[in-house]
């Protein structure tokens, strides 16, 4: 499963480096969809699989806009992420501003972090958060290889396997926020 980003429907969101996918307001579109679809199991003229969840349409994206609530806006300054060099046996832990990139050493991948919601919640529509306590707290990244995207998503603290950035050599996990100086 995986969260990822579609936009602009003339250039694939592969092709566009993440300047290119934020909007003229500065939001971000998400659209969410799963990678490997899932054998659907359907009670005859019930729509529901014998496991009760709902049909998904495996191949419909849903696009969504990031809303961070006025609560929440500038009140968190930067991620600390866990960055893991699989290949090598070696981690370190980045403090990250939200809405820069760091490089991961000299592979050539590069982890954009957005947005953080400190009680990530989502609908139809949006990905946003409920309130600033860190009930939930996620962050968008976007990891570039060369300037070409190979993950847009989240990055869930409470749950580090839940869309997960994938690598054969670095894994990139959410260990907290930081607040920003409030005066």
């Amino acid at each position: 499963m995986g969260c990822s980003i579609g936009t602009d429907e003339s250039i694939s969101s592969s092709e566009k480096s993440s300047d290119q996918l934020r909007s003229n307001t500065g939001e971000t579109l998400f659209a969410s969809k799963r990678e490997a679809p899932a054998k659907a199991i359907l009670t005859e003229g019930s729509g529901i699989k014998t496991d009760g969840h709902p049909q998904v349409d495996e191949n419909k994206i849903i696009f969504r806009k990031t809303f961070v609530p006025p609560e929440v806006k500038n009140r968190w300054k930067a991620v600390r992420i866990l960055v893991q060099n699989k290949k090598e046996e070696k981690e370190g832990i980045q403090v990250v501003d939200l809405g820069t990139s760091v490089a991961l050493e000299d592979s050539g991948l590069k982890v954009t972090v957005g947005p953080f919601l400190p009680n990530f919640m989502m609908d139809k529509m949006t990905y946003t958060s409920v309130g600033n306590e860190q009930l939930n707290p996620a962050v968008q990244l976007i990891v570039e290889d060369g300037g070409k995207i190979i993950y847009k998503g989240w990055a869930f603290k409470k749950f580090p396997t839940m869309y997960a950035f994938e690598h054969q050599i670095f894994s990139v996990k959410l260990l907290g926020a930081i607040p920003a100086a409030i005066s």
